[in-house]
């Protein structure tokens, strides 16, 4: 096995969330070498492409795409609905593959990809960037050596105003071709958050609304979602696609027996510092809004602050040494079978033990 060469990948999908992949291929040419580009559409395959170098490949044919054997690795960014055929098909020829979220839109689905990722003995890794910012890490070091003492309760957000970033039209408002709206798209960011953070969710209830008729075939716009931990803790949670003039919100505060935790994106920023105000920090008594202390991870496990770069950088190291990547599809499915407990009880009033899908 390879382990001092770059992996030569292809990225198939050259849409809006290739952007946020393209630092890695431009400045880590050491450790990933984008050799090809994918997209039905040939000229934003060339533009990405472009933007890399000359001698990168453009196909618009993803079969031919996978019998290139220079291609050792797969970066897939396609619509949901297609990212279980394409994934699958990208095993059975042999590389591994990058999953942008979600895994798949329905849990047979994610089985499938988990089973042929075995059968292949390849990497499948789901691109949930969130675990791979130092920020979330530093938020996870600060939990598991018990600053905050025992967890009780968390509370988020995800909110935004879609058309603000893509037109209606777009795919991400058909609930047929994304696999539901808010609570698929982007919700699950922060459902996948809550499981690396606090631990497994038990539970969920939900109440999922569609208000706008730019969303259509069941995408929601709104949804409010309430979380049970197994350790006991509870969590609620709030998105919204439809928002007038929102910034891009993805709060987070955690609460403990010793200490409370938030992470507070500055306005128009994705991911924000995590703070941490707790027993070591402040004394009784003080002000409840003062003693938080910029969080930073123990360790420099990542090369950047960006987590759409830093999984990419995990993936490459870990197709090169067979370590289990930390969103490797076999874990990730546990937060699908969330999203897909979201929708089941929003659909039925009812709470859904995620055991029980």
């Amino acid at each position: 096995m390879q382990t001092n060469t770059p992996l030569k990948i292809a990225l198939v999908g050259a849409g809006g969330i290739s952007n946020a992949h393209l630092p890695a291929y431009q400045n880590f040419r050491d450790k990933v070498e984008l050799v090809a580009v994918c997209d039905v559409n040939e000229a934003a395959a060339k533009a990405f492409a472009g933007k890399v170098g000359e001698s990168v490949r453009v196909y618009t044919d993803y079969q031919a795409l996978l019998e290139d054997p220079e291609v050792e690795a797969i970066d897939l960014l396609t619509l949901h609905c297609d990212h279980a055929k394409q994934a699958i098909a990208a095993l059975k020829a042999g590389k591994h593959v990058l999953i942008e979220k979600p895994l798949a839109i329905n849990l047979p689905d994610c089985e499938a990809v988990i089973a042929q990722a075995r059968a292949s003995d390849r990497i499948a890794m789901v691109a949930q960037c969130q675990r791979y910012h130092p920020s979330y890490l530093a938020a996870k070091e600060a939990i598991e050596s018990g600053r905050l003492g025992e967890i009780r309760a968390v509370r988020f957000d995800c909110m935004q105003n879609l058309p603000m970033y893509v037109k209606p039209g777009h795919w991400l408002y058909d609930g047929d071709l994304a696999g539901g709206g808010v609570v698929m798209s982007v919700m699950i960011h922060r459902i996948d958050l809550m499981r690396y953070l606090i631990g497994e969710i038990r539970s969920v209830r939900a109440d999922c609304r569609h208000t706008s008729k730019d969303f259509i075939h069941g995408a929601e716009d709104f949804a409010n979602v309430w979380l049970e931990f197994e350790n006991g803790a509870v969590g609620d949670g709030f998105g919204a696609y439809s928002l007038y003039r929102t910034p891009y919100s993805e709060n987070l505060m955690i609460f403990g027996t010793d200490g409370t935790l938030h992470a507070v994106p500055p306005v128009g920023e994705w991911i924000g510092d995590a703070y941490l105000a707790s027993r070591e920090t402040e004394g009784e008594g003080e002000n409840p809004f003062q003693g938080f202390q910029p969080l930073q991870p123990a360790v420099d496990a990542f090369p950047t602050d960006d987590g759409f770069v830093n999984e990419i950088l995990h993936f490459a190291d870990c197709c090169r040494t067979g370590e289990r990547p930390v969103s490797d599809a076999t874990d990730t499915i546990e937060s699908m079978k969330v999203i897909f407990a979201i929708y089941q009880s929003s659909r039925t009033g009812e709470a859904v033990r995620i055991a029980d899908l």
